[in-house]
């Protein structure tokens, strides 16, 4: 029998006919990687247009979950470089957000770079094989302290040439606040559904409130952290506006389950400052929010 990780196959990928290797010098990459995901979109300068999108996910195959983890980064890598191969290209310049697990937020006032590994190890468990990082998230004056795994970071920076990789929850936070910047005078909660993750932002009066990345199984399980979370900050069910972005659709019983117990929701919308090529037609406005305004955040 082949091994379930030698069939990788792109779960989207779709280029514009007018995309020209001869001009790659006005296209931009962003990428969204983690140790068994991968997402690509390619921005024209020129034209302001999003003219690419790709995702590559390691197949969950009954039986083959074994296989599936102990896939080597490395090995995944090459893998999603054979199955969406335009990714190899040179670009005007590239992005990388970090899909990881782990990550936390300080106060900027509290921050100190020397002591950050300890701040991070406080809050999540971290071992020698990773290493430390953080972002500045300037409009709230808060740290985003986070961990790559030192192996994933230098392959990462070998084969797209980028050094510094920001955590995709900040790419998260500084783009929900750049798109709804004018609608935070109230409670606004922010749900982006990832495969086996989800990442849980609150913002009011301009302010952070709370931010943080659950995993789930079933669909009761994001209701419940949800829940529990808004109780936490005393913001009622009744009073939350939610946002959903990523991985969720209309008549599912993940949103059916929301809109029952949260019934002022609503999808995300497309960073309006792009245009978007007609390859984007079929791809629902609120998938891929954070990779789609990667290259706009100052991270």
């Amino acid at each position: 029998m082949t091994p379930a990780n030698d069939h990788i196959l792109p779960a989207i990928n779709r280029i514009d006919a007018l995309f020209r290797e001869s001009d790659l010098g006005n296209y931009y990459l962003s990428l969204q990687i983690g140790e068994k995901s991968f997402a690509y979109c390619i921005l024209d300068s020129i034209t302001n247009k999003y003219i690419g999108v790709g995702e590559l996910r390691l197949p969950a195959i009954k039986g083959q979950a074994e296989a599936e983890i102990k896939l080597p980064f490395e090995s995944f890598i090459a893998k999603a470089l054979a199955a969406l191969p335009v990714v190899k290209n040179k670009f005007k310049a590239s992005k990388v957000a970090w899909e990881g697990p782990k990550f936390t937020l300080v106060p900027e006032l509290l921050f100190d770079e020397k002591e950050q590994q300890k701040l991070l190890a406080f809050n999540v468990p971290i071992d020698s094989r990773e290493k430390v990082f953080h972002d500045l998230l300037s409009d709230f004056h808060i740290v985003n302290i986070y961990s790559v795994p030192q192996r994933e970071k230098e392959i990462i920076t070998r084969v797209f040439g980028v050094d510094h990789i920001p955590h995709l929850s900040s790419v998260l936070i500084e783009s929900i606040y750049q798109n709804y910047r004018s609608e935070l005078v109230r409670p606004r909660v922010f749900l982006h559904i990832r495969e086996t993750h989800f990442d849980l932002v609150v913002m009011d009066q301009f302010k952070l409130y709370f931010a943080n990345s659950f995993e789930y199984h079933r669909p009761e399980d994001l209701l419940y952290f949800t829940i529990f979370s808004l109780e936490q900050l005393g913001f009622s069910q009744e009073q939350a506006e939610v946002l959903l972005m990523g991985k969720i659709t209309r008549n599912t019983p993940l949103y059916n389950l929301i809109f029952k117990y949260l019934r002022r929701v609503e999808f995300a919308r497309r960073n309006p400052a792009y245009e978007y090529s007609f390859v984007f037609n079929e791809i629902p406005h609120h998938a891929y929010f954070p990779l789609l305004n990667l290259n706009q955040c100052g991270l």
